[in-house]
């Protein structure tokens, strides 16, 4: 890997614009607020200094000439001022810049500013020879400072699995349904501790870094060490989607969809047989139960056992979904309960 520095102006950068993937596999999605991205503005009109922009050179690419590797939010934040790509107001706030007040300017109306603007020079350091790997590690060296969060900061591993499960994720219809946000990678994030989960075959936690180091031990494996998990998984969000068409958004809450995709896992023999809508039933009316008792669950289990609050059940899955959650004890609890609670919906 060779690094060679240049420095370009804003209006290359804008005329470039179109041979730079702001997206690559390792990167997150765009999380700067509008006044983040006004403050950058504000910074390059006072002339300020910014951090250094990683490009990777990217030579057998059809379409790109580079990919971003850090600096994306602030690459973006200066097109999106340019063009106003996502047709919002990015009219900046009250301050006087050599003479000049900006309040509620837009690009095309910063007079003699727009040329400063134009010509601010920016630091770029281009990336070459370098492996897919080299990158994402250089990637995650780069954010060490930043606020990614754990998901992100896997996101950035070169790993077999890794790609396996971000294909499922771009590719199946389930979450376009799903109405789970993808706010950073959360998409990804919910199956990352499916596969798991599954991988392990529940014996594990799905900390932070036993996700992790589920990523690192398979990142060079051979695709017939994980092909039938990933075939399986995808036979299973079939069904989840049939399940989600139903009630919308039923797998929202990540333990939710967890637990349900464990069960129907260790049930992926009966797949074909599993009755949707009796799911939605069932599980909606649990859901209702759990968030009822939530505050205080000890009702489900002080009240007699023959008073209709009485719910052993409810209460450790309650008590296992507040507490630790990703602990493999907790796992267990809760699909012992969806285990006794579904068992008829097969």
């Amino acid at each position: 890997m060779r690094i060679r520095l240049a420095t370009w102006k804003i209006k290359t950068l804008i005329l470039k614009k179109s041979s730079i993937n702001p997206k690559p596999q390792y990167q997150r999605t765009s999380v700067w607020n509008k006044a983040k991205k006004k403050l950058l503005i504000d910074s390059i009109l006072r002339g300020y200094d910014l951090p250094k922009f990683y490009l990777r050179a990217t030579p057998n690419d059809p379409i790109f000439e580079y990919e971003v590797t850090d600096g994306q939010q602030r690459m973006r934040s200066i097109w999106e001022f340019v063009s106003d790509l996502r047709q919002e107001s990015y009219q900046l706030d009250e301050n006087i810049i050599d003479g000049i007040n900006t309040k509620n300017l837009r690009y095309d109306q910063l007079s003699s500013l727009k040329d400063k603007f134009d010509s601010f020079e920016l630091n770029i350091a281009i990336i070459e020879d370098s492996s897919p790997e080299e990158i994402r590690s250089l990637f995650a060296r780069l954010q060490m400072g930043a606020s990614l969060n754990q998901v992100e900061l896997r996101h950035a591993i070169a790993s077999n699995i890794g790609a396996a499960i971000q294909g499922i994720v771009d590719s199946h219809v389930f979450f376009k349904d799903s109405k789970i946000s993808n706010s950073r990678y959360k998409h990804q994030d919910y199956m990352d501790h499916v596969i798991t989960l599954c991988y392990y075959d529940g014996i594990t936690d799905l900390r932070a870094q036993n996700i992790r180091d589920f990523y690192l031990k398979l990142k060079s494996a051979n695709r017939i060490d994980y092909q039938n998990i990933i075939r399986d998984s995808i036979l299973i969000l079939d069904k989840m989607r049939d399940i989600n068409l139903i009630s919308k958004g039923i797998f929202k809450n990540k333990w939710a969809f967890v637990d349900t995709f464990w069960m129907l896992y260790k049930k992926r023999n009966d797949l074909n047989d599993l009755n949707p809508r009796k799911f939605v039933n069932i599980f909606i009316h649990f859901e209702n139960k759990r968030l009822e008792h939530q505050k205080n669950p000890e009702i489900l289990i002080e009240s007699s056992q023959n008073s209709q609050d009485h719910d052993k059940d409810l209460y450790e899955y309650i008590m296992a979904f507040k507490y630790s959650g990703n602990e493999k004890s907790r796992i267990q609890v809760r699909s012992n309960v969806f285990e006794n609670l579904f068992a008829d919906i097969f």
